[in-house]
């Protein structure tokens, strides 16, 4: 007797692919804009046609069977030939264009890039850009939510790879009203005065500290809750606390004296600026295009702040 034959339903397969990214049927829902009873069912009925479970619940969050993962593995490599087909097709369409998403943080986003990457826009009429600018980038490009994510947060999954860009200096920094009144002259000053961090717990901070040697190294006890780099610029200039600033957002206010330089003898660990983007990705003429535009992008008007890879 034949076995009976086995038919994966490509629509509760790509339900399937986004519970599994997401972790739970709740969030899948709601970056699918359904409900989390029908990412349950899709899931359900996919294990169904299947004839084997796919999916178990571990202290609340999805994990997946061996079948699962081979499963898992097989709809990635399907929708990736049909995003592939789409691409290729719609070059060859008279007049085709190709649209792509570039993520990056929201200051260097706002700030730097989407004024740099204007000659390009121009030079590739066939090249629509958008961008996303946010902090948390991995996760969107890992759901290929964006094409490329320029960040220098370390993006470490291996379906991704890094082309180095740049290299971003960095400054604490502090306004002379608040200098005044608060005597900050070594790090470990900055245990009795505010500062000024991204979250809570002052891991935006922890490069900085690093670069301390460990007897003179701070314990961050005022912690100020700033989520965006510019947000933390304003609250600098405004004595709310001291701020570790990326350099290019910082050497104007530094030059007009509104901010002050602290320990300017301190060399502060330097982060990369990269190209992140899917390895099987990478060779479209998309990526290619952008990524070349970046690697050649000039910098040079930032000084020291932002220095390039062969610098």
């Amino acid at each position: 007797m034949s076995a009976a034959r086995i038919r994966l339903d490509p629509n509760r397969l790509r339900i399937f692919l986004e519970a599994t990214r997401s972790g739970n049927y709740t969030v899948a829902a709601r970056r699918l804009h359904i409900t989390p009873s029908a990412v349950s069912h899709a899931v359900r009925s996919l294990e169904e046609s299947a004839g084997r479970p796919l999916v178990e619940w571990r202290h609340r969050r999805l994990t997946l069977t061996d079948d699962g993962e081979y499963v898992r593995g097989l709809g990635e490599r399907v929708f990736q030939d049909i995003d592939q087909a789409e691409h290729v097709l719609s070059m060859r369409a008279p007049g085709g264009t190709q649209v792509i998403t570039i993520g990056a943080t929201v200051e260097f986003g706002t700030s730097v890039l989407i004024r740099k990457l204007r000659p390009l826009v121009d030079a590739a009429p066939w090249l629509r850009i958008h961008f996303r600018f946010r902090d948390d980038l991995g996760p969107v490009l890992l759901r290929d939510e964006i094409d490329i994510a320029v960040d220098c947060a370390v993006h470490a999954h291996p379906s991704l790879s890094a082309t180095r860009l740049f290299r971003e200096k960095y400054l604490i920094v502090a306004s002379p009203a608040f200098l005044r009144e608060h005597r900050v002259r070594q790090p470990p000053d900055l245990e009795r005065v505010p500062v000024l961090s991204l979250d809570q717990d002052g891991a935006w901070w922890a490069n900085a500290l690093r670069s301390i040697p460990g007897r003179h190294r701070p314990a961050l006890r005022h912690i100020v809750q700033v989520d965006q780099v510019r947000g933390m610029v304003h609250a600098a200039l405004e004595g709310y606390g001291v701020a570790l600033l990326p350099k290019y957002t910082a050497v104007g206010k530094v030059a007009r004296r509104e901010l002050d330089v602290l320990f300017p003898r301190l060399r502060l660990v330097e982060d990369w600026f990269c190209v992140y983007q899917k390895r099987a990705n990478a060779s479209r003429d998309k990526n290619r295009a952008v990524t070349e535009f970046l690697l050649r992008m000039d910098v040079t008007e930032f000084g020291d702040a932002i220095t390039g890879a062969r610098d």
